[in-house]
């Protein structure tokens, strides 16, 4: 039964309001996302090219503690070498590196050089950069030897 107003009328209901259902763009949202997990490449072992520094600042080699990552001319796994170049102290996990880091900090050796080939991957200077990261006070900097 409609209702009358004052007036003589009747009033007539509020049309609802059209509600936007949302639950279809939310899935595929979701779909487009997983898709693009699933099919992009994770590749933390990649080469990078790294050109050459233009505006570097120099790092006085004298008073830091270097660190160098040396590649395998056969392919393999990288070395990590506590010193400058080949001849140091070859370093079998990224702990020895931090307390070697730390042990040169205490030194007054404020600034690690991390050293690395150009054919080294960059997932193995990332992991040595990380263990160096890890020890407070310290700046660190990192140097690309030209190929020779």
């Amino acid at each position: 039964m409609a209702r009358r107003s004052l007036s003589g009328g009747t009033k007539k209901k509020k049309a609802e309001e059209a509600d936007l259902d949302i639950t279809p763009m939310i899935d595929v949202t979701f779909l487009l996302l997983i898709f693009f997990m699933v099919a992009s490449k994770m590749d933390p072992q990649k080469q990078a090219n790294v050109p050459p520094a233009v505006h570097g600042a120099g790092v006085d080699a004298n008073a830091a503690t270097i660190v160098s990552v040396i590649a395998d001319p056969g392919g393999g796994p990288a070395r990590v070498v506590l010193g400058d170049g080949p001849d140091g102290e070859d370093a079998p996990s990224m702990e020895l590196v931090k307390r070697y880091v730390q042990t040169g900090l205490q030194d007054g050796k404020e600034i690690c050089i991390v050293k690395a080939d150009r054919d080294v991957n960059e997932g193995a200077v990332q992991d040595v950069l990380k263990a160096v990261g890890e020890v407070e006070g310290l700046k660190y900097a990192v140097g690309v030897k030209d190929p020779q």
